[in-house]
């Protein structure tokens, strides 16, 4: 059994990191065309990594959706950092998402502090 790749077939990993409630896990079902990540208006609702794939004829992408970024408070805060943080190993491209009906405050900037190399900014909502 081969597990090497068609000629002309390409892949890659892509995370989606930012703050809380930016609109990852919507981005994420809008590019899928399907429900794979719970979306609300309450924050820290992703509590872990969920990975969409998208899949063509001779391409296939894995999508990391991630916690959002945020200023932990409780033990269960930091894991969920830890989560988004560690999705950010390893990957292709990095999408940062800000909410573009906000100012760009501290927390995203400590976020794009954090991204390894370059990112591919998203403006959402």
């Amino acid at each position: 059994m081969s597990t090497a790749a068609p000629d002309g077939f390409h892949s890659g990993f892509v995370t989606l990191v930012g703050r809380p409630n930016v609109g990852k896990s919507t981005l994420l079902n809008r590019i899928l065309g399907q429900k794979v990540s719970i979306v609300s208006d309450k924050p820290q609702t992703t509590r872990h990594q969920i990975r969409g794939i998208l899949t063509d004829d001779d391409t296939q992408i894995v999508f990391v959706d991630t916690p959002g970024i945020h200023r932990p408070r409780t033990l269960m805060g930091e894991r969920l950092n830890d989560s988004a943080s560690d999705a950010l190993a390893g990957v292709d491209v990095v999408c940062l998402l800000f909410d573009a009906t906000q100012k760009i405050g501290p927390g995203d900037r400590y976020i794009a502090e954090r991204v390894p190399g370059d990112a591919v900014v998203v403006l959402n909502k």
